[in-house]
């Protein structure tokens, strides 16, 4: 039996992107159990939008993206907890990739490629080339790369190692958590697009940031991700 997925949706001052987010989840087939939008203490009219559309929405007062993303994994009822970011589209049959790979009762985590949408052609090319190998080389080298615009859960799994525990690189976090519970796999097919302002510092700040951590976990060495993700996202 195919399992329930909730899809989550933390986000904070983004009335310019949920929308198109939303309509991507909506266009899924087969569709996802619930859409939750944690609305993290916005400004604008992010979470007006959201319930327009028919989401469920959660206010969350304190800010921090780990924050939003651990609400959301407590308030879903779904078996499985997909979650993708407020700047992100979800691109055909991301849910239908995710209930199949769930099937397996040892799966306790999936994710895939992310792909800019826009920004510059270089950083196109890289994301939606190099970023796969990637991935698959550092899934070979048993070494899993769950980013949080694009990995589902086990919830209950998730929910019983602590879920989203720490405000720095909270989905690497909880992907070696869950690690030691069970299987988690690489699915190329559930793919996502998002939004280059990821780049805003600088192309080579963003791609040395992650590099740095990468090998840091290789070498077993505690990763350092720098401000909570939300901390400038007052407008």
């Amino acid at each position: 039996m195919k399992p329930r997925v909730s899809v989550v949706v933390p986000a904070r001052n983004e009335e310019e992107f949920i929308g198109a987010c939303l309509e991507s989840i909506l266009k899924q087939n087969p569709p996802p159990h619930e859409i939750i939008v944690v609305d993290n203490a916005s400004t604008d009219r992010t979470g007006e939008i959201a319930r327009s559309m028919g989401a469920k929405v959660i206010y969350q007062s304190k800010i921090g993206l780990h924050i939003a993303r651990q609400t959301g994994l407590e308030a879903a009822t779904g078996d499985v907890v997909a979650a993708t970011d407020a700047d992100c589209v979800v691109e055909p049959g991301w849910i239908a990739a995710i209930q199949d790979a769930f099937v397996d009762p040892e799966v306790v985590e999936v994710y895939g490629p992310i792909e800019f949408m826009d920004g510059p052609l270089l950083d196109r090319w890289l994301s939606r080339y190099g970023f796969p190998i990637f991935l698959r080389i550092m899934h070979l080298l048993g070494q899993p790369n769950a980013s949080g615009g694009n990995h589902a859960v086990r919830r209950q799994i998730a929910l019983e190692v602590g879920g989203y525990d720490v405000p720095y690189g909270e989905d690497l976090r909880l992907m070696l958590k869950l690690k030691e519970r069970g299987k988690i796999l690489y699915l190329p097919q559930a793919r996502v697009k998002t939004s280059s302002r990821r780049l805003k510092k600088g192309r080579w700040s963003f791609y040395g940031l992650h590099l740095k951590n990468v090998l840091a976990r290789l070498l077993g060495r505690p990763a350092d991700y720098g401000e909570d993700y939300y901390a400038d996202r007052n407008r």
